[in-house]
């Protein structure tokens, strides 16, 4: 049996309606998510022994707490200078060198220094290449 067209009718207007606030609803119970704020590639000499020159590339992205994402874009080159310092450091450390480089001690260095700059905002960083040349 075939729905009249008033009630056809009906069903098209009332079932979007539900629809949407169906969407509406399930909205509200996804928690904040996280926003993610790529630094970018960094370049880093690397200090040796023999004079032959080597590098590491690394591309760091920040995992900003909920809510947080805009502020660290507001001070995105000061996130990036720190970035950069660290890495250097580490570089003339030989923390950061091939079958060396232990790659939760740069996230805790990195983690650490981002921190500061905006306390509370980043939840991780994520170091999406590791690359030696």
């Amino acid at each position: 049996m075939m729905p009249s067209p008033s009630r056809r009718l009906l069903l098209l207007t009332v079932l979007p309606c539900a629809f949407a606030a169906a969407a509406a609803r399930a909205e509200e119970a996804v928690p904040n998510k996280p926003g993610y704020v790529p630094l970018g590639e960094f370049t880093v000499n690397l200090p040796s022994q023999d004079g032959a020159q080597s590098y590491a590339l690394l591309d760091l992205t920040l995992e900003a707490v909920p809510g947080a994402a805009q502020a660290l874009h507001d001070i995105l080159p000061r996130l990036k200078e720190t970035a950069l310092r660290q890495l250097m450091a580490m570089a003339e450390k030989g923390e950061l060198a091939p079958g060396h480089t232990d790659p939760a001690a740069v996230k805790t260095l990195l983690l650490d220094a981002m921190g500061k700059l905006q306390p509370g905002a980043v939840r991780d960083v994520l170091i999406t290449k590791l690359i030696y040349g």
